[in-house]
């Protein structure tokens, strides 16, 4: 299969198409599904100018941090010239996304705090803060900042999800959190991480019918590890034992490297 598609790539690559930048995109993505992440680099190295060019080098980077060189990864974002504040702020979220798949991250949180210093109250970098902030802990943060994508962003609806899961998760304030999770449904009624969430903080309130068949819902439209850890757990709790951990082991399956 990957043969014949790489066929019809490069031809269509030789056939002058309308988007070249896309057709090097997809060669670099599959040379990278391979693990050949030179050759990935020298498909993503010849995309120009346009809408794929940041995208672009984001994905060098992440060959460059699959092979262990974090440092060159940023040293290569960090080299990019940005034409516009939007592309600084796609760049510094490329490289956060990258350290913080290394596992990095306090040097996620630096990066992104960083750019919020060049680039105060933009609602993206605002966000991945406030998510940066809860892997070091930082719940202070978590909620000040998703605050203020709320205030900036009123229709973010995965800001009020993450505001209404952390305090879900924590078993904290869990009447506002439904509220929040509610807020974020109305939004976005079939997004699976947000049904998820809902199902989460129906857990926390002791409905355990209910949670279950949110649960099951998230994890039928999108079969996440977190979402299967999410629903072997209430599973568990209500005694269905066997059900449970057949989809632990599948979630597992899913993402053996997932840290729920």
């Amino acid at each position: 299969f990957v043969f014949v598609f790489l066929l019809d790539v490069n031809r269509l690559l030789g056939q002058n198409p309308r988007d070249p930048n896309l057709v090097r995109m997809y060669l670099g993505q599959v040379a990278e599904e391979q693990k050949q992440f030179e050759r990935a680099r020298q498909h993503y190295a010849a995309v120009g100018r346009g809408d794929q060019f940041i995208p672009a080098q984001g994905r060098i980077a992440r060959t460059f941090a699959k092979e262990g060189k974090v440092a060159q990864a940023r040293a290569h974002l960090q080299g990019v010239q940005a034409s516009s504040n939007e592309q600084r702020v796609q760049l510094i979220l490329a490289e956060a996304q990258m350290l913080r798949e290394a596992g990095l991250y306090k040097e996620t949180f630096d990066t992104l705090e960083k750019g919020l210093e060049r680039l105060p109250n933009h609602p993206d970098l605002l966000y991945d803060y406030a998510m940066a902030a809860e892997k070091i802990s930082r719940m202070d943060l978590l909620e000040s900042n998703l605050k203020k994508v709320i205030q900036l962003k009123p229709d973010h609806a995965h800001a009020y999800n993450a505001l209404g899961y952390s305090l879900a998760d924590r078993n904290e304030r869990l009447a506002e959190a439904r509220e929040l999770i509610e807020k974020a449904l109305a939004m976005s009624p079939d997004d699976a991480m947000i049904i998820d969430s809902m199902g989460w903080v129906m857990y926390r309130l002791g409905d355990l019918p209910r949670a279950v068949a949110l649960l099951k819902r998230a994890y039928a439209l999108m079969p996440d590890p977190e979402i299967g850890a999410h629903l072997g757990e209430v599973l568990w709790k209500q005694g269905q034992h066997a059900e449970a951990e057949r989809i632990w082991r599948e979630a597992l399956v899913r993402g053996p490297d997932n840290e729920t």
